[in-house]
């Protein structure tokens, strides 16, 4: 280990001293040990911060600059702010000298003319000091980019899994939008074919036809329709923030999911304000309000009475409230607080990432400049007592 200590004094005779007291001091093999000295204060900052010094050992009575001022110096570069320094001096004028060179930062100090008894059980006590210090550095050097790779490997990780959740979402909307061409296609194909066979008998009538056509229109407008919008949602929103209507897009979203509620006899409830315009980013609050109906209706599966899930709109004066429940019973109390914490999930690791929670906590907090809370709540509805969870989003206007 290369250690360097640098004396500064004006006086060359007392540099000579310490320089032979230092090299006859018996160190550790590994120790590789250098003596820099400097005759003034302007010389010792220029080598304290060009060089990695272990120890200063610094006289206080020097012309131009004295030894505080060199100290004061010397605390306030991050460079030099931790260099040990020990003052010499013929004697202390008195005591409030002594404790303002403490104050300054000094470790100890030598009195002239200096006590080779002293001084050389001291130094190899700082610079046994100073090799502890220094390992511990480069140990916090290695632990601190083990937890930099670690934290760059979870990024990576935890972004994978999200791409999962969204792909384990597209999947979803892939079946729910299967199940709902299943009519509308059995629509045109029943027109198509009715329009066919009256042909072929010769009956098609005109008012027929063109009814027969209209219907296909419509059903094909329809399906075109949902194309776009799973189109719009897997395509993500850009950098810029639009301007939409909050109702279109809630109804765009149970668009999407209306087909797999209804197959699980699930009603939503709506009560959305017509007139309510957001500027911010549609496809992130559909994926989150996709999330959050998705743990409604996980938790509303195994009901076997009435299942319903609320959205609710309100707009404030500073802010915009879009109030999701269910009556699945609730959350657990002593879960309830971690529900948006990464990998948390109630359910089967074959069932969840448990990421559907805490993707849409940070694409509302992060992406959207909102907030979102949860709590159980408990009321009546059409005479039947509910128990679910209340999801609270938070927009800004």
């Amino acid at each position: 280990m290369d250690i360097k200590i640098l004396t500064v004094d004006d006086n060359q005779a007392n540099l000579d001293t310490l320089r032979f007291l230092i090299n006859d001091i018996d160190f550790e093999d590994d120790v590789n040990l250098e003596v820099i000295e400097a005759t003034n204060g302007n010389d010792a900052l220029s080598i304290a911060l060009k060089k990695n010094i272990a120890l200063i050992i610094l006289d206080i009575q020097m012309p131009i600059m004295d030894g505080f001022e060199v100290a004061k110096y010397l605390k306030k570069s991050s460079k030099t702010k931790d260099i040990p320094i020990v003052f010499l001096t013929a004697a202390f004028k008195s005591e409030e000298m002594r404790e303002y060179g403490l104050h300054l930062g000094a470790f100890d100090y030598f009195l002239k003319p200096i006590d080779p008894l002293i001084l050389v059980p001291k130094i190899k006590l700082y610079i046994h000091l100073y090799s502890i210090t220094n390992e511990l550095k480069n140990s916090n050097k290695i632990l601190e980019q083990k937890i930099k790779d670690a934290i760059e490997q979870n990024s990576k990780m935890e972004a994978q899994l999200y791409e999962a959740e969204k792909l384990s979402s597209m999947g979803e909307m892939i079946g729910n939008i299967a199940h709902q061409w299943r009519q509308p296609l059995s629509v045109i194909s029943t027109a198509a074919t009715g329009v066919l066979v009256q042909h072929e008998f010769n009956m098609l009538k005109d008012s027929m036809l063109i009814e027969s056509m209209e219907t296909i229109d419509k059903n094909a407008q329809y399906l075109s329709k949902t194309i776009d919008d799973f189109r719009d949602f897997i395509k993500g929103d850009s950098d810029e923030k639009v301007v939409f209507n909050l109702k279109e897009e809630i109804e765009k979203c149970l668009d999407i999911e209306n087909p797999i509620l209804k197959q699980n006899n699930m009603e939503v409830i709506l009560d959305l304000d017509e007139s309510i315009e957001i500027n911010s980013f549609p496809n992130g609050l559909v994926q989150s309000l996709i999330n959050i109906i998705n743990n409604s209706k996980d938790a509303l599966k195994e009901k076997k009475e009435e299942k319903y899930i609320f959205i609710t709109t309100k707009k404030n004066d500073k802010d915009i409230d879009i109030i999701i429940k269910d009556n699945g019973g609730g959350i657990p109390e002593n879960i309830i607080n971690k529900v948006f914490e990464p990998y948390f999930t109630t359910k089967h690791q074959s069932q969840g990432t448990g990421l559907g929670l805490h993707m849409t906590y940070n694409i509302i907090k992060d992406g959207l400049n909102g907030s979102i809370s949860v709590k159980n709540t408990e009321y009546n509805y059409n005479g039947l007592d509910c128990k679910g969870a209340v999801f609270t989003i938070k927009l800004p206007i």
